[in-house]
């Protein structure tokens, strides 16, 4: 009897224990994206990079119009070089010129071309080593927090899964921190501006 009893209080005991740890498990929930989307320095990495894309643009718009002068030449060219009234000698030189300028306007798209790859091969290269440099510091904060809530796993929010469907279907807003991690990165905007001013 006494061995039932005893039994029966370890079982207890464990029972007790494995609910009292159960409880203890505290768990938070981010959306890294959304505190990025927040983040100043975000904000202002994508002001650069807009300003960037606007540069881009009027350098290609200077490109097509030097394409589209040289197109109009080309086809001045190529009127002539099919001209009754002109003699044959002048419509060969004007084959000869529409020839090379037709050379010229293959080199300018080539250009054009080449330009556009390598500069969005850089902002890609850029954008990827920012991101990846804030996303480092949303973390810290991330892992600051959890640190402070006695957190034993923090979830991503906006994170999908490989079928599609959200990594986290539901959960509870009173765990999730991303107001609190957005306010605390956006914390020392003031000073940096200050800063920046300064220098």
């Amino acid at each position: 009897m006494k061995n039932f009893t005893s039994l029966i209080t370890m079982f207890a005991v464990a029972t007790f224990g494995t609910l009292s740890a159960k409880a203890e498990v505290v768990i938070l929930t981010i959306s890294v994206s959304n505190a990025a989307e927040q983040f100043y320095k975000v904000r202002d990495f994508l002001s650069e990079i807009q300003a960037s894309s606007e540069q881009v643009q009027e350098r290609v718009a200077a490109f097509n119009q030097e394409v589209q002068a040289l197109e109009q030449e080309y086809k001045e060219l190529f009127e002539q070089a099919s001209s009754e009234i002109l003699t044959e000698e002048a419509r060969n030189d004007a084959t000869e010129d529409a020839r090379i300028k037709y050379q010229e306007i293959a080199q300018k798209q080539n250009e054009l071309r080449q330009f556009m790859e390598n500069v969005q091969r850089q902002l890609a290269a850029r954008q990827n080593t920012q991101m990846s440099l804030f996303t480092k510091e949303i973390m810290e904060v991330v892992t600051e927090v959890s640190k402070e809530r006695r957190a034993s796993i923090v979830l991503d929010t906006s994170g999908v899964s490989q079928n599609g469907m959200p990594s986290v279907i539901s959960f509870d807003e009173t765990i999730d921190i991303t107001a609190e991690v957005i306010e605390r990165i956006n914390a020392t905007q003031e000073e940096a501006a200050a800063e920046e001013a300064a220098e």
